[in-house]
């Protein structure tokens, strides 16, 4: 039930947006962040929104029912989002997490368009030339810092490791050095890409290096932040120049326009990436042969110019493109020209929208100027948030590990089950069999297999580890140090060419040190997402592990890797994929495993 005028303005926005944000509530509706989070809180459970890490989202057409308080349906809205869409964009920031996504959509014969970063099985990227962009504002720093303090510079690149911000920072160092180096000091800081942190280390830079006179910021929250360290520290701001990568929202164009310290920019435009994202995901639609990139226009501002391509709305107060001026700069490719010419051909029904970071003003000006591209041209643009599509995703490919892994498990086998999301999906996909004794130290496979008269269930003493519902300590280790079984399925929370696989506290590890110790053959089942990092406990070698079951965000590289240490790796969903036949598991010997991924 609408409860007030604030519940009003919310889903007024709401359906103006598509996905609306904290603090855009608060604009809004002259309230508090507690008070709006705890206003979406209860609209979600009305079933009016789907709550998303900094705001809410539209409930997609279709998925509009009232919903009990429970949340139960909340999975359900998100359900499918490659049987939904037409077509995908994915924002970066979190590229493996979205892998499991993309290739999803790729194998369902849906294209795939990145925006910023390229991502590994998308048809192109839409992005700007950052290195070009970073090298042509690393020049204009250095004539411009290089005229005053002596012609020295001591510059703080509040950089973000991530594959575009690397190159931003790179150009502009190289941009730099057409001074003469020895009037040059770089200092490198990294950031996060966030205000917040961007300040916190700027302190601790400024701190080291108080003669610091340029700062530049791969992205406006960089800049921004670094610039609250600095009149913190109470620096000297005459000598400041101020130089930030992006010009994507109202806060760094306000302050360029007044100029001081904030002096120099390179303005990316977001109005003109969102909408050639969604030219490009027409133009991918139609398997219109596109190039790996597509590059937006980008121009090196000052307080001078930039109203030469921005203007405020004299109502609003909204800053306006100037899509004339920015339509001739020599930066606009041929491919950006190329895809607004797909717009008059058959248009996808609804386009995805992948999300990372919905409280930033770069990606909110380019979801709103996708939204209101989508619309001109009859399209519906689904904005899903990345956080909690991401973690959908990661239990749909533990449920389908868990069933592809059981396809291992033959009549007459006796094997261990770790503890774990993923090896009680394999557990669930055991229900029915006959002739296989289990031995466990998880209570939510004691729980699957409770009531199954052909599965012999034994349980593992210990001590109950209510977070990951485990049962650890001496007597657990103990239930399998005399025992010699088939197999073992063990999780991992990182797996990693040097380190090995691993886990994340003591007290599990050691048990599975005791499984492991156990086995004629180990089995590792672990979503992609694990693979590539260390945890804080190192289990064993993968030299210790003859197969590792994933899911398709494996990359081949990984693939590779793994199979030259002796890992054999087996891919969820793949329909190459067969088990070992016979041992009257009930399963054909060559049955294809493509629909494990595809029931969820």
């Amino acid at each position: 039930m609408i409860q007030s005028q604030r519940d009003v303005a919310i889903l007024d926005l709401l359906r103006q947006q598509g996905v609306v944000t904290v603090q855009e509530i608060c604009a809004a509706c002259a309230c508090s962040p507690e008070t709006a989070r705890r206003d979406l809180r209860r609209l979600e459970e009305q079933g009016e929104l789907l709550r998303t890490h900094g705001g809410a989202k539209q409930i997609a057409a279709g998925n509009s029912q009232r919903r009990p308080a429970n949340g139960s349906a909340l999975l359900e809205a998100r359900i499918a989002l490659t049987e939904r869409v037409d077509a995908l964009v994915v924002s970066p920031g979190g590229v493996k997490a979205t892998s499991l996504l993309v290739d999803r959509c790729r194998r369902a014969g849906k294209p795939v368009v990145a925006e910023a970063t390229a991502l590994r099985g998308a048809t192109t990227v839409v992005a700007v030339d950052n290195y070009q962009a970073g090298l042509e504002l690393g020049r204009r720093v250095a004539q411009l810092a290089g005229r005053r303090n002596d012609g020295r510079v001591v510059a703080l690149d509040v950089s973000y490791p991530q594959a575009n911000t690397e190159l931003r920072s790179r150009g502009f160092a190289d941009g730099l050095a057409s001074l003469n180096q020895a009037r040059v000091t770089l200092v490198r800081v990294n950031g996060l890409g966030v205000r917040e942190a961007a300040r916190q280390i700027a302190a601790d830079a400024l701190a080291v290096h108080p003669d610091v006179n340029v700062i530049f910021g791969v992205n406006d929250d960089s800049a921004l932040g670094a610039l609250d360290a600095f009149r913190e520290a109470g620096l000297d701001e005459q000598r400041l120049l101020l130089a930030t990568f992006g010009l994507e929202g109202d806060a760094a164009r306000r302050l360029l326009e007044e100029g001081h310290p904030f002096g120099i920019g390179v303005a990316m435009f977001p109005e003109v990436a969102g909408r050639a994202c969604v030219d490009a995901a027409v133009c991918a639609y139609h398997d219109a042969g596109l190039p790996e990139c597509i590059t937006t226009p980008y121009a090196i501002v000052t307080p001078d110019t930039l109203g030469d391509f921005y203007q405020r709305d004299a109502r609003t107060g909204r800053w306006l493109l100037n899509w004339e001026q920015v339509e001739r700069l020599a930066t606009l490719s041929p491919a950006l020209r190329q895809v607004k010419d797909c717009s008059h051909r058959r248009r996808p029904r609804r386009i995805g929208y992948v999300e990372t970071f919905s409280s930033h003003e770069w990606y909110r000006n380019v979801r709103l100027a996708m939204q209101e591209r989508s619309r001109h041209l009859g399209i519906y643009l689904e904005v899903v948030d990345a956080s909690e599509d991401l973690a959908f995703e990661i239990e749909a490919a533990k449920k389908a590990i868990g069933a592809a892994a059981a396809r291992y498990v033959r009549g007459g086998d006796t094997i261990i089950l770790d503890a774990g999301a993923t090896t009680a999906y394999l557990a669930r996909a055991l229900q029915g069999r006959e002739g296989v004794t289990v031995i466990t130290n998880s209570l939510r496979v004691l729980a699957q297999l409770r009531d199954e008269h052909g599965i012999t269930l034994v349980s593992s003493g210990g001590v109950v580890r209510r977070e990951s519902q485990a049962l650890t300590g001496r007597a657990a280790e103990a239930t399998f140090q005399d025992l010699r079984v088939d197999k073992a399925f063990l999780s991992a929370t990182g797996i990693s060419l040097d380190f090995g696989f691993s886990n994340t506290n003591i007290p599990e590890a050691t048990v599975k040190q005791a499984m492991l110790a156990a086995a004629r053959e180990v089995i590792l089942v672990a979503d992609s997402t694990k693979i590539g990092t260390e945890s804080l406990v190192k289990v064993a070698p993968l030299e210790r592990v003859h197969r590792l079951v994933t899911d398709p965000g494996i990359s081949a590289e990984d693939r590779l890797a793994l199979s030259q240490r002796g890992v054999e790796v087996t891919i969820a969903g793949d329909a190459a994929f067969a088990a070992p036949g016979g041992g009257g598991n009930g399963l054909p010997d060559r049955a294809p495993v493509r629909a494990l991924l595809e029931e969820v």
